[in-house]
């Protein structure tokens, strides 16, 4: 064998190893978003027992959001270890390196946004206005969504020009959350401006959520590099 048809063969070779570990790292990547989905979907149902004052309901959703949490970064724990373990076969191991951690980062902000509404019924919280929680629920349900198009992102990288549509609408949702954030910082202000812990917490609880959605777009951003080195 001549030494140029080597080195063809273990560039093939290395192509190869590349594809079947990129393939094992989306499919990992999609189960630990369907699961931060379901993370945001407990904090959804929460944040309704918050909003109907039920100590209990929170404090059992709670315990809820703290064990998919608690998965999710075992999950993607073993995720960093497998691309370490294939790194020599992959050309983009920092993109997914960055993209499980922000995973973590998201399953995190969840859990502590679910904490604030937990210390929130701790301390005798009174019932939030009514266009407060639905901002409140309206955010959730657009995080929902963009975890929702990352994970059809991670099902279509081969497709550039889908990926980009779905890019685009991830985009759009971002925005979407910070709207509804400047509406939601003004909307706490103005009703708790003289019980200053519930402000603290409602603000934390909101910084949460639309960091949450900074952190799908990155995410999003990265499949789209992904999708054009493919």
């Amino acid at each position: 064998m001549t030494e140029e048809s080597i080195r063809l063969e273990g560039i093939r070779e290395r192509g190869e190893k590349e594809s079947i570990a990129e393939s094992a790292i989306t499919e990992q990547l999609i189960a630990l978003m369907r699961r931060s989905m379901d993370l945001y979907k407990e904090l959804q149902i929460l944040l309704k027992e918050l909003d109907d004052l039920n100590n209990a309901g929170v404090e059992r959703m709670y315990g809820k959001v703290r064990l998919v949490k608690e998965e999710i970064e075992e999950g993607a724990t073993n995720l960093l270890d497998y691309i370490v373990r294939v790194s020599p076969a992959l050309t983009m191991e920092s993109i997914y390196i960055g993209m499980t951690q922000n995973v973590i980062r998201l399953a995190e902000h969840g859990e502590a946004a679910a904490n604030r509404c937990l210390l929130l019924v701790t301390k005798g919280f009174d019932k939030m206005p009514d266009n407060m929680y639905v901002y409140l629920d309206s955010t959730i349900r657009k995080i929902v969504e963009m975890v929702s198009v990352l994970v059809e992102m991670l099902g279509k990288l081969n497709n550039l020009k889908t990926v980009k549509e779905l890019y685009q609408k991830e985009a759009g949702l971002e925005n979407n959350v910070d709207e509804i954030y400047r509406e939601l910082g003004l909307e706490i202000i103005k009703s708790y401006s003289s019980d200053v812990g519930a402000l603290l917490l409602l603000k934390e609880l909101t910084d949460k959520l639309e960091d949450s959605a900074d952190i799908l777009k990155r995410v999003g951003t990265d499949l789209r590099l992904i999708s054009l080195h493919r």
